[in-house]
């Protein structure tokens, strides 16, 4: 009789475990949330300017020409963005940024939002660098490259800011409750 109440509790546990994964499934991992990292450069005139291999993406996209026009007349440009630009995490969740533009990019933590690490940028913005942008080795260290993903995890609970040291419109406000 004993082994046939603890194949029964086995078959109960398989149920419940099962029944826990179509839940998680079904209203999807509220521990894991992604980040889009967008662009939408025009490797022709990206390339020419700013040097070989700075935009791959495939095809045409936004001239550098109207990239500047855009950020000098609205201080961002409109393809160039974090996808979604708020989002909660659970405790202990893990953030995972995909760069799926033709651009490199980072997605670093700052304390307060500001300017980006790239003169240029700065000055059309009217930005001045983050203090992030003097921490030795952290540019690499958050750096996307094109097609990679970056995992962020054990975020204390707060408010957490992300955004682009290269182009600073760009960012994501993660709340951990």
């Amino acid at each position: 009789m004993s082994r046939t109440l603890a194949r029964l509790a086995v078959a109960v546990a398989l149920v419940v475990v099962a029944g826990t994964a179509a839940v998680a499934v079904a209203h999807g991992d509220a521990s894991t949330r992604n980040v889009q990292i967008l662009d939408t450069c025009d490797p022709a005139t990206f390339n020419a300017v700013v040097g070989p291999g700075t935009c791959t993406r495939p095809g045409g996209g936004v001239k550098f020409s109207d990239f500047v026009s855009q950020l000098q007349t609205h201080g961002e440009a409109g393809g160039w963005r974090f996808s979604p630009e708020q989002l909660s995490l659970a405790p202990g969740g893990t953030l995972l940024a995909t760069n799926r533009g033709g651009e490199d990019h980072t997605f670093t933590e700052v304390k307060g939002y500001g300017g980006g690490c790239v003169p240029f940028l700065n000055a059309i913005l009217g930005l001045t660098a983050v203090p992030e942008c003097s921490v030795a080795g952290l540019f690499g260290q958050t750096l996307v490259e094109q097609g990679a993903t970056r995992e962020v995890s054990h975020l204390s609970p707060g408010i957490h800011r992300f955004e682009c040291l290269i182009h600073p419109w760009m960012r994501t406000t993660v709340t951990v409750p």
